[in-house]
């Protein structure tokens, strides 16, 4: 999906080639349920939502104004398969989920761990987009310690044509970190 797509405020958005990426990580191929935590515009939730109509995607966002986003895109985009929760993370959810996506810890990373711990279902995909290494780091250890499996770390650096007086450059955005694992297949 095209990042002009959606309907956009100052709200920061999850760009096109990031989503790709996360969401190939979340392996959704075969899953029934996913939570999207920080849904910012909506941008995670409502492509995941649309290349997978089988999945029902839940989203937190505790953000007023990207909130009201997240919805105005789900109006959008005529979206059915989502369910939309107001709320700082670690929130009271309905779970088992098989994947779960987090675009911001707000501060509470180890908690945000332990909450995915008991909401994913064994064998279960986390991925987690950061622009601070330092927090990327933080997650990759606290995964290591909660032994959760197959960690991966992937820095994603992309740039966009874009003219510059008679030429062209590619103009970058943010680097991101795409942290993703799996809770372990057998607890």
């Amino acid at each position: 999906m095209k990042d002009t797509e959606f309907i956009r405020t100052k709200v920061p958005m999850t760009k096109s080639e990031i989503r790709a990426i996360s969401i190939d990580k979340l392996d959704l191929t075969h899953a029934k349920r996913m939570l999207d935590v920080g849904s910012g515009t909506g941008s995670v939730t409502i492509q995941a939502a649309c290349s997978y109509p089988q999945l029902e995607v839940v989203a937190v966002e505790q953000n007023p104004d990207a909130l009201a986003l997240t919805r105005q895109n789900i109006e959008k985009f005529q979206c059915q398969n989502i369910t939309l929760h107001e709320g700082k993370a670690p929130i009271e959810l309905q779970g088992p989920f098989d994947a779960i996506f987090v675009g911001g810890t707000g501060g509470n990373m180890q908690e945000i761990f332990d909450w995915c711990q008991k909401l994913l279902l064994p064998g279960g995909r986390l991925v987690l987009n950061f622009i601070l290494l330092e927090n990327a780091l933080e997650a990759a250890q606290i995964a290591e310690t909660m032994d959760w499996e197959d960690l991966e770390l992937t820095s994603v650096q992309v740039g966009n044509w874009t003219g510059l007086g008679k030429g062209h450059y590619f103009k970058p955005q943010n680097p991101t970190i795409v942290v993703s694992c799996q809770k372990a297949k057998k607890e």
